[in-house]
C-alpha cells in the first residue's frame, strides 16, 4: 500500500493578538502532518481538538507527532553516532592495549630476520588504512551535519531568517574554514563535525601512520630452568680426563677461540637449560637461572732462595725443599735472557722436574707446585730469582649465570652465597694436577693425537717474551693469559697471580670434559631468556597524542549525537536534489519575490520548515502573514543586459580559477619531482641521511608529513568534487532537454565521492566520475606515502687511500732450524672446533694483509673492500705404486721414484721413515705422508740420509722436495716384543715392528704449483676474510712476485717441509680408530669419517681420499703464509691501495614497491586535475548554487513550483532546461522551467 501524500496547512492571522489568541494553530503548523485528498481532515477541528485538551496533554500529542514525523539521515541518528564513537573507543582502547603491550613486552610481533609480507602489511599500511577508511565514514557523516544544517534551522520553533538558512553553504566551505563560521552561527552541530573532521583528517590518520615502527629491542622472558649435566662419579674422572683440555687451551690463549659452553677464565658453570621455546626467535639470546660456578684459588707463598755453591735451593718454610742441582730456571735455557718453570708434584718420565722427584716426597705436599723465574743479568752479575709454592683449593658457589644461546658461553656471573669447599669424593683433583704438570693423562687410553700430545710447542709464541725453547705448558698460558714484561714476574705477586689465572683456565676446561649429560635435577626453578629480536614497536609519545585526539573525537561524537537527537526535525525525506529542494517551496501560492527583502536592515523575514514545506513569515501594515512562499538569496541579472555584460557577471568557485589550477597542478608536479629525485639520489648514495636520532622525529619526518600531504589533498579534492557534483545537473540543464533522471534528480550533492563513482560513470558523467575517483585515491596516496620512506640500517659506502702492510712480493721464506707447530694447532682449531682461520686467510687462499685501522666519517667501521693479491697452493694428486714391503721392513725401509725435470734432465726422488709400533700382530692400520729428496740411484735404499744425492742440481733438489707423498696402509704385521718403542699416544711402550704378513696399500704422489691472482676481498676490522672474488687471471708459479733470491719452487719447498714438520717420521701402525699423526686426524676430521683410517676397512678408494689430502694440503700451505707473514717484503711508507671502508650506518631508502604506486598515484592526479580544469562548466549561473536561497532563486517564478504543489508526477520523457521564459507573475526570467517553456541561453 503507498504511503499516503500529505499537504502543509496555511494559516492566514488578521492581527498579532489574533496571532496571540491563535496560539494553537500556529503550532500545530509545525507538527501536523494533514493527509491529501480523500483523507484531508478540517483544520478547525484539528484546532478545536486541541483546545479541549489541557497543555499537558497538547504537549505530549505534539512531541508524539514530532518524534513520528521526523526525518534524519541515518548518518545523525542514534545509533550510527553512537557505533562510530563506540568505533573511536574501541580504536584508542586497542592503541592502549598495544602500547603497553609494546613497553611490557618490547614489543608487538617479533622475528628474528625479516618480517613477512602479512606482518609488515600489518604495521606499514594497515593502521593507515584502518585510519583511511574511519575518515571516509566519518566523512558521510559531516556532509550529512553540514548539508542538512538549514534544514535543522527551520525545524526550529521560532525557526530561521535567511542568514541561518539561506545564505548556508557549509559543504563548500574548506575543511578548516566551516568550524570557525559555525561558530560564530552557534550551530553547533556543524562545529562538532568540523572540529571531529579536522582531528581525523590531519591529526589521527597522519599520526597513526606514524605510530608503528620497527626496531631491535631487548625481550625478557621467565622460564622453568633445569640442570643438563653433572660431575662423573670420582673413580670415572681419571679415565675421562685426557689432554685435550690443554689443547682447547692454546686455541683461547693463542689463537683467539671462543670459551666452549659454560666455561668463564673464574671457573666452570654447571649446564643448565631454559625450557623456553620463544627464544629460538631472539638475536643475541641469553639465558640467566641460578646454577654452581666450580671454580679454583691458589694460595701461594713466597719461596725461600738461597744460591749455594751447589746452586739454587727453593724452600716453602714447612718441609719442602728443592735443589738445584744444577738446573735451575735460568741455566736450563742456555742463551735465554729469561727463564721460567712450572714444576708440578708427581713424577713422571715426559716432565722434566717433580717436586716428588726434587726432596719433597711428603704426602702433604702431594698438591703442591713449584713457579719459578729468573734473569739472567749477564755477566758476573748475579742471577735475578723469584719463586713461590701454591696449592690449589677448589670450590662451588650458587651463581646467576647469564649464557648465550646456542653457543652457552658465558657472559655475567653474580654470586648469591659463599664459596664452599669441594669435599673429597666429589673431584678427582689428582687427575688434574698430574696432566697439568707432565701433560700426559694419569691412566693411559687411546686417543687421537688432539687429545694425547703432552707438551703443546708454544716456542713461536713466547719468543717474544725473551723466552727461548721449549716451555711447559702452564709456563706458556701463564704468559699468554697474562701478557707482560717478563721483568714483572721479579715481583711473586704478579708471579703468582699469573699462574693462578691460568691454572683457573685449565680446571674449568678439565671440569667441562667431566661433565655427564640429562642429568637433569628433579627440582627446577626459574630463569630468565632474554636477548635482542627485531620487533614491530609503538612509539609511546605519538601513542599518547593520537589517545588525546581520539579521545577529543569521541566526546565531539557524543556531544553530536545528543545534539541531533534533541534537535526537532521537520524534514519528511532527504533533499538530496533539485527537485527536492523545489519541492520544499511547492506551497507558496503568492509567488511573490522576496530578493529586496531579505538581507536588508528591514527585513524580518523568519522561516520555518512545516511537514517537508518551507513557510516564511513577513511582517505587514497591521497584518503577519504566515505563508508558503520563497524568495531568492539575490538579484537575478537583468535580461536587458548584453551578453558580454552578462557573462563578466556570471559566477564560478575561486577554486575553479586557472590561477589555483596552476598553483594545483605545480604542487602536484613539485611532489612528484622531489619523490623522483629522493628516489634516484637514494639509489645512487646509499639511501638518504637519518634525520634525527630521536625516533619520534624520525616518525614525524618521514611518516607524518607526508601523510599529511595526501590529507590536505583530499579535502581539496573533495572541494572540487562537490563543486561539480553541484554544477553537473546545471551542466545537463544548459542544453535545455534534460531528463529530470539526469538533472534535477540526480543526489550527487548528498554523497561522498567514494559513493558517486559508479552512479557517475553509469550516468556518462566521466569527468565527475574521474574526480570522485581521484578523490579515493587520495586516501590510498597517504597509505604509500606512509610506507615510502623506511630506515635500515646498511653499510655506508667510504672510498679511501688505505696504507699497504706488505708489498706483494716474497723477499724471504728461509725456514728456521727450530719451528712450531702453530698451523697444526690453528688448522686443529678450525677443522675440529669451528675456530676462525687466521686473518688474510680462507682455506684456500692467503691474501696480502693492508692497513685496517682506516676511520670512516659514517662511524665505526665494519668491514674494508680493497684490492690484493692472493697466493694459493694448486695440488694435483695421482696413484702411485710402491713396494710396500720395502718401506716397512728395517733392511730396506726407504722408496725411491724417477721423475723429470722441467728441463727433461733425469731425477730419482726418495723418502720414507720406517713406521713403528703396533698394538698386536693383525688388523693394523698406517697413514704416512712424506716429503721427498734427491737420491743417488747407485745407492742401496736404506734410510740413512747418506744416500741423498749431494751433488743433485737445484733443479734437481727442487723438483724432488716439491712433492709430498701420502700412503694409506692395511696389514698383518710381525712384532718384536724385545725392542720396545714410546707411542704417542701412550704413557707405556708397544712392541716395534719387525715385518708384515700381508699388505694392501694407497699411494698417492702430490705435485703442487703455487698460483696468485688478483683479488677484491673485503675483511672486518680485524682482517678476517668475508669475503673475495678474482679479479684478473691466475697466474701458476710467477717468479715476477719472487725476490732476494726467492722463487716459487722455494717458497713451495719451504712450505711443504713445515707441512711435514710435526707429521711423525716413523708414523705408528694402530688397530683402532684413533689416529697418532696430525695427517691422519686431519683426514678424519675433514671427512667426517673414520672410514679411512679405520683398519677393519679395505684401503681407501683413490677417488674418495685424494680431495681431501688435496684440500688439506691447500688448506695448510694458507695457514703456513698467514703465519709467516715476514715472508713478505715490508710496504713502503708511501705505498697504498684504494678501498671502500663500510660503516653500519641507519639510512633512508625509498620503497620501491610504494614508489611505483605514489608515482601512478600523483601521475593521476595530475591528469585528472588537468581534465577538471580543462573540461570544468562554462559560466552561465548568477550565482553559484551552494545554497538554498541561491536555488530557489532559480524557481521562483517557475511553473515547476505550481506543479510541485500540485503533486504533478513529473512525465519520464519531459525535458528540463536552464534559460529564459517567462514566469508566473507573466514576467521574463531566468532559471529552471520545463519544455516547451524554457528557451537555452546558449541555442
Amino acid at each position: 500500500m503507498a504511503a499516503p501524500s500529505y499537504k502543509v496547512l496555511i494559516v492566514i492571522i488578521g492581527s498579532k493578538d489574533t496571532v496571540m489568541n491563535l496560539w494553537c494553530p500556529i503550532w500545530l503548523a509545525k507538527v501536523i502532518r494533514w493527509p491529501s485528498k480523500g483523507q484531508r481532515t478540517d483544520q478547525n477541528e484539528e484546532c478545536q481538538l486541541f483546545k479541549s485538551e489541557s497543555s499537558e496533554e497538547v504537549q505530549q500529542y505534539t512531541k508524539d507527532k514530532i518524534m513520528a514525523s521526523s526525518w534524519k539521515p541515518a548518518t545523525l541518528r542514534l545509533p550510527f553516532l553512537l557505533g562510530i564513537a563506540a568505533l573511536t573507543l574501541a580504536f584508542t582502547a586497542l592503541l592502549e592495549y598495544l602500547s603497553r603491550r609494546s613497553r611490557m613486552d618490547g614489543g608487538i610481533a617479533f622475528t628474528e630476520g625479516q618480517f613477512s609480507p602479512a606482518e609488515s602489511f600489518a604495521y606499514l599500511y594497515l593502521p593507515t588504512l584502518i585510519a583511511v577508511l574511519y575518515s571516509t565514514l566519518w566523512s558521510w557523516v559531516d556532509l550529512d551535519t553540514k548539508r542538512l544544517e538549514p534544514y535543522f534551522q527551520l525545524s526550529r520553533p521560532e525557526g530561521a531568517d535567511e542568514m541561518n538558512f539561506l545564505a548556508l553553504n557549509y559543504p563548500f566551505d574548506f575543511v578548516a574554514y566551516a568550524p570557525l563560521k559555525a561558530l560564530r552561527r552557534r550551530h553547533w552541530a556543524v562545529v562538532f563535525a568540523g572540529v571531529s573532521t579536522m582531528l581525523i583528517f590531519w591529526g589521527v590518520t597522519p599520526l597513526v601512520s606514524s605510530i608503528f615502527t620497527r626496531s631491535v629491542v631487548t625481550v625478557q622472558h621467565l622460564a622453568t630452568a633445569t640442570t643438563t649435566a653433572a660431575l662423573l662419579p670420582l673413580p670415572d674422572q681419571r679415565l675421562a680426563m685426557n689432554t685435550g683440555f690443554m689443547m682447547t687451551a692454546y686455541g683461547i690463549v693463542w689463537l683467539g677461540q671462543v670459551m666452549p659452553a659454560f666455561v668463564t677464565p673464574q671457573g666452570f658453570i654447571e649446564p643448565f637449560q631454559l625450557d623456553m621455546k620463544q627464544d629460538t626467535r631472539l638475536l643475541n639470546a641469553t639465558w640467566t637461572a641460578q646454577t654452581k660456578l666450580y671454580g679454583t684459588s691458589l694460595n701461594c707463598n713466597a719461596a725461600t732462595i738461597r744460591n749455594e755453591s751447589s746452586g739454587f735451593t727453593w724452600s716453602n718454610g714447612k718441609d719442602c725443599t728443592t735443589a738445584d742441582a744444577g738446573y735451575g730456571p735460568v741455566e736450563s735455557f742456555t742463551g735465554s735472557r729469561f727463564g721460567c718453570l712450572y714444576i708440578g708434584y708427581d713424577l713422571d718420565q715426559r716432565a722434566d722436574y717433580s717436586l716428588s722427584g726434587m726432596g719433597c716426597p711428603s704426602a702433604t705436599n702431594k698438591h703442591l707446585f713449584l713457579a719459578m723465574w729468573g734473569q739472567n743479568l749477564g755477566g758476573d752479575r748475579e742471577t735475578n730469582v723469584s719463586a713461590v709454592f701454591c696449592e690449589p683449593t677448589y670450590w662451588t658457589q650458587e651463581v646467576n649465570a647469564t649464557v648465550t644461546v646456542p653457543t652457552m658461553n658465558v657472559t655475567e656471573i653474580s654470586p648469591l652465597g659463599p664459596r664452599m669447599t669441594l669435599p673429597d669424593g666429589v673431584f678427582n683433583r689428582t687427575a688434574l694436577e698430574y696432566g697439568i704438570g707432565s701433560g700426559a693423562q694419569e691412566v693411559s687410553l687411546r686417543a687421537d693425537i688432539s687429545e694425547t700430545t703432552n707438551i703443546l710447542d708454544q716456542k713461536s709464541k713466547v719468543v717474544k717474551f725473551g723466552l727461548l725453547g721449549t716451555v711447559t705448558n702452564m709456563v706458556g698460558f701463564a704468559l699468554g693469559l697474562n701478557p707482560t714484561n717478563l721483568t714483572d714476574f721479579a715481583d711473586t705477586t704478579v708471579l703468582a697471580a699469573s699462574f693462578e689465572n691460568a691454572h683457573k683456565l685449565l680446571h674449568a676446561l678439565a671440569m667441562r670434559q667431566l661433565m655427564r649429560s640429562n642429568a637433569i635435577e628433579s627440582e627446577s626453578r626459574q630463569g630468565t631468556v632474554s636477548g635482542k629480536i627485531s620487533a614491530i614497536t609503538i612509539v609511546r609519545p605519538l601513542a599518547i597524542v593520537v589517545e588525546v585526539l581520539l579521545g577529543v573525537v569521541v566526546t565531539l561524537i557524543l556531544a553530536l549525537a545528543t545534539y541531533t537527537y534533541i534537535r526537532p526535525s521537520q524534514m519528511c525525506n532527504n533533499p538530496a536534489s533539485l527537485a527536492d529542494v523545489i519541492a520544499i517551496a511547492a506551497d507558496d501560492d503568492t509567488n511573490h519575490d522576496y530578493t529586496d527583502a531579505i538581507g536588508s536592515d528591514a527585513s524580518r523575514s523568519r522561516f520555518r520548515l512545516h511537514n517537508g514545506r518551507i513557510c516564511v513569515s513577513r511582517p505587514r501594515v497591521a497584518s503577519h502573514v504566515l505563508s508558503c512562499s520563497v524568495s531568492s538569496a539575490d538579484a537575478m541579472p537583468s535580461l536587458t543586459k548584453t551578453k558580454a555584460e552578462t557573462r563578466k557577471s556570471l559566477a564560478r568557485p575561486i577554486e575553479m580559477s586557472m590561477a589555483v589550477a596552476f598553483g594545483f597542478l605545480l604542487t602536484l608536479l613539485l611532489a612528484l619531482i622531489t619523490i623522483i629525485w629522493l628516489t634516484i639520489y637514494a639509489r645512487k648514495y646509499d639511501g638518504l641521511p637519518v634525520p634525527s636520532n630521536h625516533t619520534v622525529v624520525n616518525q614525524l619526518v618521514l611518516n607524518y608529513v607526508l601523510v599529511i600531504f595526501a590529507t590536505f589533498l583530499e579535502p581539496f579534492w573533495l572541494l572540487l568534487n562537490r563543486h561539480l557534483c553541484v554544477l553537473q545537473p546545471f551542466e545537463e540543464l544548459r542544453r535545455a532537454n534534460a531528463l529530470a533522471s539526469r538533472s534535477l534528480k540526480l543526489t550527487y550533492t548528498s554523497l561522498p565521492p567514494q559513493m558517486n563513482i559508479w552512479n557517475a560513470f553509469l550516468a556518462k558523467h566521466y569527468v565527475l566520475g574521474a574526480v570522485c575517483a581521484v578523490g579515493l585515491s587520495a586516501n590510498l596516496l597517504a597509505i604509500s606515502l606512509n610506507g615510502l620512506l623506511q630506515i635500515e640500517v646498511f653499510p655506508m659506502a667510504d672510498r679511501s687511500y688505505l696504507p699497504r702492510a706488505y708489498e706483494e712480493t716474497f723477499s724471504q721464506n728461509e725456514v728456521p732450524s727450530k719451528i712450531g707447530s702453530d698451523y697444526q694447532y690453528v688448522a686443529k682449531a678450525n677443522i675440529s672446533d669451528g675456530v676462525a682461520l687466521p686473518p688474510w686467510t680462507t682455506p684456500e687462499t692467503f691474501f696480502v694483509p693492508f692497513d685496517v685501522k682506516a676511520k670512516s666519517k659514517f662511524g665505526s667501521v665494519g668491514s674494508i673492500r680493497a684490492s690484493t693479491r692472493g697466493f694459493s697452493l694448486r695440488p694435483k694428486c695421482e696413484r702411485a705404486k710402491f713396494n710396500d714391503t720395502g718401506f716397512v721392513t728395517p733392511e730396506t725401509n726407504s722408496f725411491r721414484i724417477e721423475q723429470r725435470t722441467p728441463s727433461g734432465a733425469s731425477v730419482f726422488c726418495g723418502g720414507g721413515g720406517r713406521p713403528a709400533g703396533g698394538q698386536n700382530n693383525s688388523n693394523a692400520a698406517l697413514e704416512v705422508l712424506i716429503q721427498l729428496q734427491p737420491v743417488d740411484p747407485t745407492l742401496p735404499a736404506t734410510l740413512d740420509t747418506s744416500v741423498w744425492d749431494g751433488n743433485a742440481t737445484e733443479e734437481a733438489t727442487t723438483t724432488c722436495r716439491s712433492i709430498v707423498v701420502a700412503g694409506f696402509l692395511r696389514a698383518n704385521l710381525t712384532v718384536s716384543f724385545d725392542n720396545m718403542k714410546t707411542e704417542n699416544s701412550q704413557s707405556g711402550q708397544v712392541p716395534e715392528v719387525w715385518g708384515i704378513n700381508s699388505l694392501s696399500s694407497l699411494w698417492m704422489m702430490c705435485k703442487s704449483t703455487i698460483a696468485t691472482a688478483p683479488y677484491e676481498i673485503t675483511v672486518d676490522a680485524t682482517g678476517q676474510v668475508e669475503s673475495y672474488v678474482a679479479i684478473g687471471p691466475e697466474l701458476h708459479n710467477p717468479v715476477d712476485f719472487f725476490s732476494n733470491d726467492t722463487s716459487p719452487a722455494s717458497l713451495l719447498i719451504s712450505a711443504t717441509r713445515l707441512l711435514v714438520y710435526g707429521q711423525d717420521t716413523a708414523p705408528y701402525w694402530h688397530n683402532d680408530t684413533f689416529v697418532d699423526t696430525w695427517f691422519a686426524y686431519f683426514i678424519k676430521k675433514l671427512s667426517n669419517s673414520t672410514t679411512f683410517v679405520d683398519p677393519e676397512q679395505p684401503v681407501p678408494v683413490f677417488e674418495q681420499v685424494a680431495p681431501h689430502v688435496e684440500n688439506l694440503y691447500a688448506r695448510l700451505f694458507a695457514v703456513v703464509l698467514s703465519l709467516n707473514q715476514s715472508w713478505l717484503a715490508k710496504a713502503r711508507p708511501e705505498s697504498t691501495i684504494r678501498g671502500v671502508l663500510f660503516a653500519s650506518s641507519p639510512r633512508v631508502f625509498v620503497s620501491r614497491p610504494m614508489f611505483v604506486i605514489t608515482v601512478v598515484l600523483l601521475a593521476m592526479n595530475i591528469a585528472v586535475a588537468t581534465l577538471y580544469w580543462t573540461c570544468r562548466p562554462k559560466k552561465m549561473l548568477p550565482r553559484m548554487p551552494h545554497t538554498i536561497g541561491s536555488i530557489l532563486a532559480m524557481v521562483h517564478a517557475s511553473g515547476l513550483r505550481i506543479e510541485a504543489r500540485k503533486q504533478e508526477q513529473w512525465g519520464k520523457d519531459w525535458r528540463f532546461g536552464y534559460g529564459r521564459f517567462v514566469g508566473t507573475d507573466g514576467k521574463p526570467h531566468v532559471g529552471i522551467e520545463r519544455r516547451p517553456f524554457v528557451q537555452p541561453l546558449d541555442p
